[in-house]
């Protein structure tokens, strides 16, 4: 669902931008397709698909070994997802191919919009993995500090009675803590600002309750600036002001930003402004670098309503946000709208995780040219439409300062009851890696629409990060077994370089993508220890794949053959 923005009869911006100037174009690489009904489809023939086989490093029909990451109607009310992917399996880089989000920052500025500059080299990580968890360390980022609670039922944490209610503006520098004044928590009552010059500080372990009888909202304006200060152990809660078990979706409106930065919703860089879905005030400005605050281990539960047609409130909305602000560690759960929405602007995040959503995970339009990097998206069977619905301008499909955000390292869990992985459309530009798509319906794991979404085509395939250069020891698994080769892609000849925790039958084996025996490495007898075997590649060009199979188990990989 898109929210209505006021434009101009014409969109005009300052400087000598024009439509359709942008130079960025679409890498869609890296990314794992499993389970899925379609893993690929477009309004605009099998534009999808050929989107997905560009790249050499893309996977279909390769289980990643996720936990236990797919909704179950009996886990209500209470449920604990597991979203991390087998080290044995291809979600590892050692294993197979992961990209370097690093080497995306050339495409993702674009020649037709001013850019900050300071903000865009520096905050992607080149992780050796694919998803949103590193399957080596099996750390579970999200654990603790999370909700998965459909309708409250059952919870300890929540004490609406004795609450502060705040149902006017912040004026100055404010701080809520945690127990103020034998408070359990605050109120937010209709919609309540942080305006031009004030501050909002938040503490750890405070509860943010949003009246559902006013519609209770947050709203920092432009200028005004949100500090939330939440750790695992403590997260800071927006939650809904109804009895646990009667929790639900659009109870209270959500946490929306206004900012500075840049959007193509109206001439912002001249002086003109956007206007926010559900009357939540003017958004953007001409400063890509603009600051709203640090805003870390926070949620937004059961928020989220319809003001009217293509007017609602998200959980959360970053409108125009600037790349200097700090958002990491956030969750929505159980939102009504789109859990997560961008409109513009440059904002940067990692760590965020969206479940149970009604509408979209993750929603960007109006010019977004931000990050996200570590980001999971969960449906629930109950509702839930795409893990990204991603537009440039709904109104002008190639209006200047073009949507071309960079995606990496994501995993995106469906409900095969509606809705596509991603969805790129009116004339997006995106740079999207290192993800996981698993359980997604025929409207497709990935689905493209309209002309202007395709006209810039594909840039060339970015660097692979190197993680077959690093020792094999700092990527051992828990049984000892590792595989390894270099280089990869492959021109005439590799090194398989393997470990065995002890010594007895092994083979090596080499099959291609139709899983035809192409060769067998190695056979035999083997001591314990690392081994490396030189062989020579297929004068085919094409994607191979190696199994290594041992008495304790087996490990497979692909390798890229090129002329």
């Amino acid at each position: 669902m898109k929210a209505k923005v006021l434009l101009s009869t014409a969109v005009i911006f300052a400087g000598a931008l024009s439509a359709g100037t942008a130079s960025a174009q679409h890498i869609f690489d890296g990314n794992i397709f499993w389970g899925n009904v379609d893993d690929c489809r477009g309004g605009s023939g099998s534009v999808a698909c050929d989107h997905v086989a560009a790249f050499l490093n893309n996977d279909r029909g390769t289980d990643p070994g996720l936990a236990d990451p797919i909704y179950q109607p009996g886990d209500f009310p209470i449920q604990d997802p597991d979203f991390r992917a087998s080290a044995a399996g291809i979600a590892n880089g050692v294993n197979d191919a992961a990209i370097k989000p690093s080497d995306l920052v050339q495409y993702f500025t674009g020649d037709d919009c001013f850019n900050c500059g300071t903000c865009d080299l520096d905050y992607l990580e080149d992780v050796c993995y694919r998803g949103a968890l590193d399957p080596v360390s099996q750390e579970e980022w999200y654990a603790g500090w999370t909700n998965h609670n459909f309708d409250g039922t059952g919870r300890t944490d929540l004490d609406i009675s004795n609450l502060i209610v705040v149902d006017s503006d912040i004026v100055g520098n404010e701080t809520w803590t945690f127990g103020a004044g034998d408070g359990n928590g605050y109120l937010l009552r209709g919609r309540v600002g942080v305006p031009a010059g004030a501050t909002l500080n938040i503490e750890a372990g405070v509860r943010i309750f949003g009246e559902k009888a006013t519609t209770g909202y947050l709203v920092v304006e432009r200028g005004g600036s949100l500090n939330i200060s939440g750790t695992a152990a403590a997260p800071v809660i927006f939650t809904s002001d109804q009895l646990n078990g009667e929790q639900a979706r659009q109870d209270w409106g959500g946490v929306v930003l206004h900012g500075r930065s840049i959007a193509n919703c109206a001439d912002c860089i001249g002086g003109a402004s956007c206007e926010s879905e559900g009357g939540a005030g003017d958004f953007c400005g001409n400063d890509d670098c603009d600051n709203k605050g640090t805003i870390r281990y926070a949620r937004v539960e059961y928020a989220g309503i319809d003001i009217g047609e293509n007017n609602e409130l998200n959980a959360w909305t970053f409108n125009a946000v600037g790349c200097e602000t700090v958002l990491e560690y956030l969750q929505s759960h159980m939102a009504w709208d789109d859990s997560f929405e961008w409109f513009g602007g440059k904002a940067q995040g990692k760590y965020w995780i969206a479940t149970g959503g009604r509408d979209d995970n993750f929603d960007w339009q109006m010019g977004f040219r931000g990050a996200l990097q570590f980001a999971i998206a969960q449906q629930y069977d109950d509702v839930g439409d795409s893990g990204i619905e991603a537009d440039n301008n709904e109104f002008d499909f190639d209006a200047p300062c073009r949507s071309n955000p960079i995606i990496a390292n994501f995993t995106f869990i469906g409900n095969n009851n509606g809705g596509s992985g991603i969805r790129l459309r009116r004339g997006t530009d995106a740079q999207v890696v290192n993800g996981i798509l698993v359980n997604w319906d025929s409207s497709g794991g990935l689905r493209i629409d309209d002309a202007e979404t395709l006209a810039r085509g594909l840039n060339p395939a970015p660097a692979i990060n190197e993680c077959i250069a690093t020792n094999v020891d700092d990527f051992e698994i828990e049984s000892g077994l590792t595989v390894q080769t270099w280089p990869n892609p492959v021109v005439d000849k590799a090194s398989f370089q393997f470990q065995l925790p002890k010594a007895g039958n092994a083979s090596l084996t080499v099959f291609d993508a139709n899983g035809r025996l192409v060769d067998t490495v190695v056979e035999g007898n083997l001591s314990a220890g690392q081994h490396s075997i030189d062989w020579n590649a297929p004068a085919a060009a094409g994607t191979y794949y190696y199994q290594l199979r041992t008495e304790d188990g087996q490990m497979t990989g692909r390798l890229v053959s090129v002329e």
